[in-house]
């Protein structure tokens, strides 16, 4: 019997049809199906990377625009309550010599003499304290963040000033110290933003010694052996060990005249102004200010009453170097002095995206000093005492101000100095602290096979170093 259509059809199907493998070139294209999505799986994930990396990098941008602007600003405001403060002290200089005019003989009651006499005291303290404050103020104006740690130091050293300093500091006036740590509280609670990067505390070291300088560690570090050369050369070669270093000394007597916290280089001294030019010069600011309607004339014979006055910095030119360094192009000469000035430092942290990627603080430091003149082109300083002649504030460049190589809120570099030198002075390598990288630089410094590799290469190549060069 033949099979019917049907049964024909039937049988010429595969009998394991769903078993039989896939043709090659089914295969063929299954696999460039998975090859494909893992490629494009990589190319997503190194555009994200790249993505990230841009957002990153605009960041980084962003955040040093910020410090810049907020540094530039903080160091405006600092340097503009400077010259407040000194021309109110100026003022008070004129308000004396009016009452002394008016006095015969130191019969009369001098007691007006001592009250302005403090008020020119507070307000050495209550001006950079004030540009302290506003400091931080442009400083959040320009969005950056308060500083933790800048926060937590200077409200520790109101403590060290309310607790420490009566034992051996002489106030300027009463109750100096305790309204000074006040003040200083009071600009911590709100945060602190900027730091005052030529802070001078009176608890610091003196003197230029070579532990106190960045470069040393700097050239131990990279072995600038050409730095040696040129700055301590002798140290180089004879140095055997901790005991060889100076000691590092403190100031023995602080005479706080002037704040720690952008100070106004002033002195106070003992005299009688019997220069008539200078009178002549008082009465004439007198009569612009609207002082008082009495004149500034002869001073009493017999009364010898306290001047503020410019300190030794203001007799100091601007520029550092005879090439103008830093300062491009000449310094006008009625602005041609040193003084007080103020230095900031901003140290923000961009917040990155990019897994893995970190890049620590940025550090802005900026400048400004308070400018002015007496007359048309004759510096603040050519009158002994000081007379209100600050008009504006500049910025400056920061190695032209009072602010130490390196800046000394360097907070790391301050820890350093204050905790760590003295016990590695007293007892050496065995008190020093290995997590500081500082005293790893001491540490190196201390191994002889490195001093003498210094020596040898010197030996050899000291014709290849040219000064600032290393």
């Amino acid at each position: 019997m033949r099979p019917t259509k049907a049964t024909k059809l039937y049988t010429k199907r595969p009998l394991f049809a769903g078993l039989m493998p896939r043709s090659r070139a089914g295969t063929r294209t299954a696999t460039r199906s998975g090859q494909t999505m893992i490629f494009l799986v990589m190319i997503l994930i190194i555009l994200l990377f790249v993505v990230l990396w841009n957002v990153d990098l605009h960041k980084i941008v962003y955040v040093k625009f910020l410090s810049q602007n907020a540094g530039d600003a903080a160091a405006m405001a600092a340097a503009q309550w400077q010259g407040t403060a000194l021309n109110l002290i100026g003022d008070l200089n004129i308000v004396q010599a009016i009452a002394l005019t008016a006095m015969s003989s130191s019969d009369e009651n001098t007691d007006v003499l001592a009250a302005i006499n403090e008020l020119q005291a507070r307000l050495c303290y209550v001006g950079p304290m004030m540009g302290l404050m506003q400091e931080q103020q442009a400083a959040k104006n320009n969005r950056i963040h308060n500083n933790a740690e800048f926060t937590a130091y200077l409200m520790n050293h109101a403590g060290v000033i309310r607790n420490d300093y009566p034992d051996f500091i002489a106030e300027a006036y009463p109750g100096c110290l305790e309204e000074y740590a006040t003040m200083l509280e009071a600009i911590c609670s709100s945060g602190v933003a900027a730091g005052p990067d030529n802070m001078q505390l009176y608890t610091d070291f003196l003197g230029a010694h070579t532990l106190l300088s960045r470069d040393f560690y700097d050239a131990v570090a990279t072995r600038a052996w050409c730095w040696f050369l040129f700055n301590e050369n002798d140290l180089l070669h004879d140095y055997t060990d901790y005991l060889d270093w100076p000691p590092m000394d403190r100031m023995a007597n602080p005479d706080p005249i002037n704040s720690e916290f952008f100070g106004l280089s002033l002195s106070r001294r003992s005299f009688r102004l019997d220069d008539r030019a200078i009178l002549a010069l008082m009465d004439d600011i007198r009569g612009i200010r609207n002082l008082d309607n009495s004149p500034v004339d002869t001073q009493p014979t017999d009364i010898t009453p306290v001047w503020y006055c410019y300190g030794e910095r203001w007799n100091h030119p601007f520029a550092m170097a005879d090439d103008g360094f830093p300062a491009v192009g000449d310094v006008k000469d009625q602005y041609n002095y040193a003084g007080a000035d103020s230095a900031i430092r901003i140290e923000a942290s961009p917040a990155l995206r990019t897994p893995g990627t970190e890049i620590g603080d940025i550090t802005w430091t900026a400048a400004a000093k308070p400018l002015g003149y007496l007359r048309e082109n004759e510096r603040p300083t050519e009158c002994n005492v000081v007379l209100p002649a600050f008009h504006h504030a500049r910025l400056i460049p920061v190695d032209a101000s009072s602010a130490s190589a390196g800046g000394s809120f360097d907070l790391g570099f301050r820890a350093h100095c204050e905790r760590h030198l003295p016990g590695y002075l007293d007892a050496g390598i065995g008190a020093i602290e290995r997590s500081c990288w500082y005293c790893r630089q001491l540490l190196t410094w201390e191994n002889p096979n490195y001093r003498a590799q210094g020596i040898r290469w010197l030996r050899s190549n000291s014709r290849l170093c040219h000064v600032g060069g290393g």
